[in-house]
């Protein structure tokens, strides 16, 4: 089955990453293409890598639409974006096209995404085109309209276009109906398919003799205030002997700035810390770690639920999804929540004291996201409709 995976980072890499690991599930069986059109994300290629169909790249800065020669370059480049995209998917032909979270954000891209989808019904008869969500999905403040229009339009293209829903989560732990007011009005199945996470690879040369701890930021770009927070507080509890001879190992976002680069060294250069580059390794080192510090993005939560971490989440609250599922994790028992903006160095101190005095938890979720989108999309390609909770 040949299938087209269409996921745009624009502040962070989130979107990207989910999509990325199921291309990858999906890649032994399937022929697959990902669509890779936003700053350059790091990673090791794998075997398993999909064939990636590139644009050039869009991101967001100071809250709009930017690329490489500026804000005023957009409209062209995405007249550019759809043309690339419609001639790549006629000659590919999908029978799948699995677009991320369009039409319930990124309405900035519309001309691509309907060119994408009309190249797609032209070339290939009974393609399915399906909307990937993750687990918590609420209006964006890029999206300039009420509520009650936001939801109208939402479901006026789902019902144009589209041909079912995924919901990356479990619906034990979160449901569409939750953040989507008119849910059941949705014109088309929903299925739930448990968390994607991609697991962590090989440990080797990343063991070491000492417990550590974990701070990331994803790959959020607003993050400076809250590592330098954490920083201060692992440095104060370590100072009173409260973490013995634990180290901070501090993962900055790839897209930090020069300024507060430099700022996040000056705080590491001495005391128990080690300032790292964003990693492919991140998971191994999470799953070895004896606490994660982190914002409450949904890959990183995804995968301390897998590696079962104690972790003090500190939500973005630019961020929409961040504070409901960093309140729902807290709610199981999950993680410990510290909220502010920016947080306090003695807030986090406190949530740290409070994670590490908790057992490891091994939560109750279906995290095998996966495999399970693998086994929808085939029934949908083949016609089928698959069961599950809508």
């Amino acid at each position: 089955m040949r299938i087209l995976c269409h996921a745009q980072h624009l502040s962070g890499v989130g979107h990207f990453v989910r999509m990325r690991a199921i291309a990858r599930g999906l890649s032994p069986a399937h022929e697959v293409y990902l669509v890779v059109g936003g700053r350059p994300v790091p990673g090791q290629r794998r075997p398993d890598e999909p064939e990636v169909v590139g644009l050039p790249a869009l991101f967001r800065a100071d809250g709009r639409l930017s690329a490489a020669g500026g804000p005023s370059s957009v409209p062209e480049l995405l007249e550019e974006r759809a043309r690339t995209l419609a001639r790549a998917v006629e000659r590919i032909r999908p029978q799948i096209v699995l677009i991320e979270h369009y039409p319930f954000s990124k309405w900035e891209l519309e001309p691509e995404m309907a060119a994408t989808i009309e190249a797609a019904r032209r070339s290939s008869a009974g393609v399915r085109i399906v909307c990937s969500l993750r687990d918590i999905v609420r209006k964006t403040r890029y999206e300039d309209a009420a509520p009650d229009v936001y939801e109208a339009r939402v479901l006026s293209l789902l019902r144009e276009s589209f041909d079912a829903v995924l919901v990356h989560a479990d619906p034990a732990f979160t449901r569409l109906e939750e953040h989507f007011s008119r849910a059941e009005d949705l014109p088309l199945p929903v299925h739930y398919t448990g968390f994607v996470v991609e697991p962590p690879g090989p440990a080797a040369g990343l063991a070491s003799p000492e417990p550590y701890a974990v701070l990331s930021c994803g790959g959020g770009t607003r993050s400076p205030a809250f590592l330098l927070s954490s920083v201060e507080a692992f440095r104060r509890l370590s100072e009173e002997g409260a973490l013995g001879s634990m180290r901070l190992l501090v993962f900055p976002s790839p897209f930090t700035g020069a300024g507060e680069a430099e700022a996040l060294r000056a705080a590491t250069r001495a005391g128990p810390f080690e300032l790292r580059s964003f990693s492919p390794d991140f998971a191994s080192w999470l799953a070895g770690s004896a606490l994660s510090i982190s914002r409450a993005g949904y890959n990183t939560c995804s995968q301390i639920l897998h590696v079962g971490a104690r972790s003090v989440l500190v939500p973005d609250p630019d961020m929409s999804d961040q504070g409901p599922r960093a309140t729902r994790l807290a709610e199981l028992g999950l993680a410990t929540v510290v909220e502010g903006r920016p947080p306090r160095p003695e807030d986090i101190a406190a949530a740290i004291t409070t994670a590490l005095a908790r057992s490891p938890a091994r939560p109750e979720l279906d995290l095998d996201g996966v495999a399970a989108t693998r086994a929808i999309l085939e029934k949908l390609g083949a016609g089928d409709t698959p069961g599950g909770p809508r």
